[in-house]
């Protein structure tokens, strides 16, 4: 019965697991919950302060193109972003279209950069053939 004497009786919760380790770890995940929500924070508005400094001038017009590649014919429109540190990255965004080769129409777009107007012209297509009885609309 001595040795019963010495042993310390621990706090336990309702689980059974000891107290005191619970307490520490959960203080521990609630202070680390709100060092990363406030680190969150002031990263996000230095984010948004440095994008409004990061674009490249001119870059938009330098990346815009509109016309046809390859089979396809569309708009590519793309900037440039440079870092504080010097990198850079090309952000770029292409719309582009193929229709069958015996269409009704050939549509071409064309772009009037001093207006800034995007247009389409839509003419009847040479490669297509007329099936037997069937008109072609002009």
């Amino acid at each position: 019965m001595p040795d019963m004497a010495r042993k310390r009786n621990q706090r336990r919760d309702r689980l059974g697991r000891f107290s005191s380790a619970g307490t520490k770890i959960a203080s521990t995940a609630k202070g680390t919950r709100r060092a990363t929500k406030a680190a969150t924070k002031t990263g996000a508005k230095k984010v948004v302060t440095g994008i409004g400094n990061s674009h490249v001038p001119g870059s938009f017009s330098r990346n815009l193109a509109v016309g046809q590649s390859g089979e396809f014919k569309g708009v590519k429109v793309g900037a440039e972003f440079k870092t504080p540190k010097g990198r850079g990255v090309v952000v770029k965004g292409a719309v582009g279209f193929h229709g069958k080769p015996n269409r009704r129409f050939d549509i071409t777009p064309s772009l009037d950069a001093q207006q800034k107007k995007l247009t389409f012209t839509a003419t009847p297509n040479p490669n297509r053939r007329a099936a037997a009885g069937t008109k072609l609309k002009r």
